[in-house]
């Protein structure tokens, strides 16, 4: 039967008749002889390399391999993309001329979509934008009855249930969150997408921002919430909160405060949904600015609600509200000092002593006669231990996400799709993510984040992270992509280098372990330098037989010619995957400054003396360095760039009198900084809150490092800090005047009857 040409054959052979005939004999082939149709493909290759060459007009150094003009035009002339698809058709093509007996099918569609995008760059870079290249379309076999159909039947099955689910998402690609998001009401997975649809993909968006899911309701608890709800100790004291207030007949107002997307509405859902008694006789605010009548804003609304916990009011009222409210909505009520016949003094007298707009101590639960305050930001989403930091709440999060087990909804979207033959790079990730190795490790990066550069990342922040690292843009079926299109849509990528997509990934951009400069990194990438065999140096640093399988096809090959770029991305991707499936590479990678703070962090929490004083013992050496000293317990009060320097004595009395020593492994509420504070003379107190930024320039200050200009802008308060423990010197008892040209050191102070002597030190 003969041969129909296709579409996109027709379109080639407007521009370049002969790489037209190689696609035309690559589609005529590829269904009975795979190997031959690989080769055609390498050909085609070669032909557009040459029309590269030729428009650009660059002159081929001697008689150049199909490698060296690669690697040539990579060097300003094609996309890293492009790069990784030549070099996957070039590497397919010499493994299919040179192989006895090679006939793999599946390779061949592969390469024939490779082709495609190929010739659409060159197309688009070289030659015309006023037609567009026809939609990609998958080769069929020639006929329903061919014999050469019959001999593949399974492979050609199997080939076209792909073309049809990657048609099927391509078409659905549009379709929002929202609509794409069926609630499953009774049961945990509704089965009701077309062929070629994919349930996983379904159910990931749901974790996203804009998914419905998304949006909190106090008064809709949904059986998908209700999966994905973990217990936390905002929880507990909320619910310990309510059971002692039952007992009570005065009126009672429970105020939760936090900010946007902390989980206030989400708690008051759950608490409804499930534990109905506990809400009894309450009126339940979730949104206090949500106004009753259109002519009100938010403070009025708050007087309506509120009114009954006046002053004028409360001793005779039995009303009892729980109101989820903003931080900055409740500071904004309390601060109106004017109201017309109603005062909240009482109220504001107790937001006050709660301390919930000062950071100056670790709070849980408030409580009066007839208020309760319990705000989320007192609760952090991590623990610190005795062996650094850890997170219950994002861990049990993505067991329940990740869990392979039935009463999982993911599980059953993602075992649904495989049994209808759906699998993308989405579904790769997710099984990737099914180990706990790698969720543990993922959870040490997320936890860094907070602490290290402080972002707030809330439940609703973290589903929609891990709605990121899971789905790739590019819905193409697996068995089609290119290996190194495989490697760009995997976790390891879009968790390091997607930077735009979120403020977490933004964040976790800087922590990219490729960033990390180790003896142990400079290792991997010297040996993957000088060895040709890269499958003994992956399975030295990385266990994960997911993250194996990726890199397989590179160590399949002995050709290890990549471009440099290309190259760095794949050193790149090992390092990665090492962070993510090896604890042991973590930790030897790690920041050494970073585990002394956790370490630091947990021993001043719990009162440890030995972590006290190394840590006081630090600080005055930093304050020392930091300002300068010509002599010990002396400080410079004049600049560094002053001929005379003068300096000052400076006791620095660690103040401990409240400290608090707690037997435990592990905190859940803690002060997420460290707190110094000194005792001068008249009982004088002087703080300061050490956080992990401040902790990171005192330590490269104590190791030589020289504080500049910007430094002592971001270091703002500790700057403020010193100049308040200087002034508080003995400068009035005596100073030193150095002559730092000579290492001259006088000493000036107050004699025997109020007289001054001036001698030399």
């Amino acid at each position: 039967m003969t041969q129909q040409k296709s579409i996109f054959v027709e379109f080639i052979e407007q521009w370049n008749t002969e790489a037209a005939a190689l696609i035309f004999k690559m589609e005529s082939l590829i269904y009975q002889d795979p190997a031959s149709a690989i080769v055609k493909a390498r050909v085609f290759v070669e032909v557009i390399l040459q029309g590269v060459l030729q428009t650009e007009k660059i002159e081929p150094q001697g008689n150049w391999s199909l490698h060296e003009k690669i690697s040539y035009l990579s060097k300003g002339y094609i996309t890293r993309e492009i790069e990784s698809l030549l070099h996957t058709v070039r590497m397919a093509g010499n493994k299919a001329a040179h192989t006895l007996n090679y006939d793999d099918l599946s390779e061949a569609i592969k390469l024939h979509r490779s082709v495609y995008l190929i010739f659409k760059w060159y197309y688009e870079t070289y030659l015309s934008f006023q037609a567009s290249v026809p939609e990609y379309e998958y080769p069929r076999p020639l006929s329903q009855n061919s014999e050469e159909l019959q001999n593949l039947k399974v492979e050609v099955k199997k080939i076209m249930e792909l073309v049809r689910a990657e048609q099927s998402n391509k078409r659905n690609s549009a379709v929002s969150p929202e609509e794409a998001s069926i609630e499953a009401e009774e049961s945990l997975l509704t089965l009701n997408l077309s062929t070629g649809q994919s349930y996983l993909l379904r159910e990931m968006r749901r974790l996203r921002d804009s998914s419905k899911e998304a949006i909190e309701n106090a008064n809709a608890f949904s059986k998908y919430k209700d999966y994905l709800h973990v217990e936390r100790k905002v929880q507990i004291d909320v619910e310990d909160c309510l059971r002692h207030r039952q007992a009570l007949p005065n009126s009672n107002l429970i105020l939760l405060c936090g900010s946007v997307g902390d989980g206030k509405s989400h708690l008051l859902a759950y608490l409804k949904e499930n534990k109905p008694e506990l809400l009894a006789g309450y009126e339940i605010f979730n949104d206090a600015t949500e106004s009753f009548s259109p002519s009100k804003d938010a403070m009025e609304t708050l007087d309506d609600i509120l009114r009954d916990f006046s002053d004028e009011r409360i001793a005779s009222s039995d009303r009892k509200v729980v109101l989820a409210i903003n931080l900055g909505i409740l500071h904004n009520f309390i601060s109106i000092k004017s109201r017309e016949g109603v005062t909240y003094s009482r109220l504001e007298r107790f937001v006050n002593e709660c301390g919930l707009f000062s950071s100056d101590t670790a709070k849980e639960r408030q409580r009066d006669a007839f208020f309760d305050l319990i705000s989320f930001s007192d609760y952090h989403p991590y623990e610190v231990t005795t062996h650094g930091a850890e997170s219950s709440f994002f861990s049990t999060i993505l067991e329940r996400i990740f869990s392979p087990n039935d009463g999982n909804p993911f599980y059953l979207a993602f075992k649904e799709d495989l049994s209808r033959n759906v699998k993308t790079m989405m579904h790769e990730n997710y099984l990737f993510l099914q180990n706990n190795v790698v969720q543990g490790q993922i959870v040490k990066f997320v936890t860094q984040a907070i602490v290290q550069y402080k972002v707030v990342i809330s439940a609703r922040a973290f589903l929609n992270f891990i709605a990121d690292i899971v789905i790739p843009d590019d819905q193409t079926p697996y068995d089609f992509m290119g290996d190194f299109e495989r490697m760009e849509h995997a976790v390891p990528t879009l968790m390091f280098k997607r930077r735009e997509r979120s403020f977490i990934l933004r964040t976790l951009h800087d922590l990219d372990p490729i960033h990390k400069r180790s003896s142990l990194t400079d290792n991997v990438i010297i040996e993957l330098n000088t060895s040709s065999n890269w499958s003994k140096i992956t399975e030295t640093h990385i266990s994960n037989e997911v993250a194996l399988r990726w890199l397989k096809a590179f160590q399949q090959t002995e050709e290890h010619e990549y471009s440099r770029e290309i190259f760095s991305a794949y050193y790149e991707f090992i390092i990665r995957l090492a962070e993510l499936t090896n604890r042991d590479f973590f930790e030897r990678t790690s920041s050494d400054i970073y585990k002394k703070y956790l370490k630091m962090l947990f021993g001043v929490n719990v009162g440890s003396r030995p972590e006290l004083k190394v840590l006081y013992d630090e600080m005055k050496e930093a304050i020392h360095r930091w300002r300068g000293t010509p002599l010990k317990d002396y400080v410079y009060i004049n600049k560094s760039t002053d001929a005379i320097r003068i300096a000052q004595k400076l006791a620095l009395t660690p103040h401990i009198a409240d400290l608090k020593q707690i037997s435990k492994d592990k905190l859940d509420t803690f002060r997420n900084t460290i707190k110094v504070s000194y005792c001068f003379p008249n009982q004088q107190i002087v703080s300061l809150e050490v956080d992990y930024p401040l902790y990171e320039l005192l330590q490269k200050v104590l190791n030589g490092y020289c504080p500049n200009k910007k430094d002592e802008e971001d270091a703002v308060n500790f700057v403020e800090f010193i100049e308040k423990i200087m002034r508080l010197g003995e400068k009035n008892k005596e100073i030193l005047v150095h002559f730092p040209e000579d290492s001259r050191i006088y000493k000036l102070y107050k004699g025997d009857f109020s007289s001054f002597v001036f001698e030399k030190e």
